[in-house]
């Protein structure tokens, strides 16, 4: 496991390792769509990874491909667990499964929602820590490192 803090100086452990992770109360998703990452805007937060909580009786990747359809409107092609991260904060231990996901389709938004849909870049950011778009969720190691593990960096 890696070892980082957030921006708040929470400390963050991030794995690509399956036989680390544990059992995840969250989810983030890393959606790929014609080479391009398929971001959300938070109404609140910014430019963020679509992601959230795992509900009751749901399972992580159930949670993964609604969150995403709920934050962006996207329907999917192929999704995998790559990573997990857990992030204290006091004590609590939040865990997070990051999935990546191959972009069908993008469709309007779902009702109401968190966020106001999805954000394309033309090129994939890397440098989002002092951009002020960015929420401040991504402003970690969390999302630069995940890019460079697939090899999107």
């Amino acid at each position: 496991m890696e070892a980082y803090q957030d921006i708040f100086g929470n400390p963050i452990q991030l794995t690509f390792d399956p036989q680390e992770f544990q059992p995840p109360g969250h989810v983030l998703v890393v959606p790929l769509w014609g080479g391009k990452i398929v971001f959300t805007h938070h109404k609140e937060r910014g430019i963020e990874l679509p992601g959230g909580k795992i509900e009751r009786g749901e399972t992580p990747l159930a949670a993964a491909v609604r969150e995403l359809f709920e934050e962006t409107g996207a329907s999917l092609a192929r999704i995998e667990l790559i990573g997990q991260y857990i992030i204290t904060i006091g004590e609590t231990k939040i865990v997070k499964a990051i999935y990546l996901a191959e972009v069908n389709e993008l469709w309007p938004l779902p009702g109401e929602t968190d966020t106001r849909g999805a954000v394309v870049f033309e090129e994939i950011p890397h440098c989002v820590a002092d951009d002020p778009r960015f929420s401040p969720f991504m402003k970690d190691e969390v999302y630069p490192r995940t890019l460079q593990y697939l090899g999107l960096r």
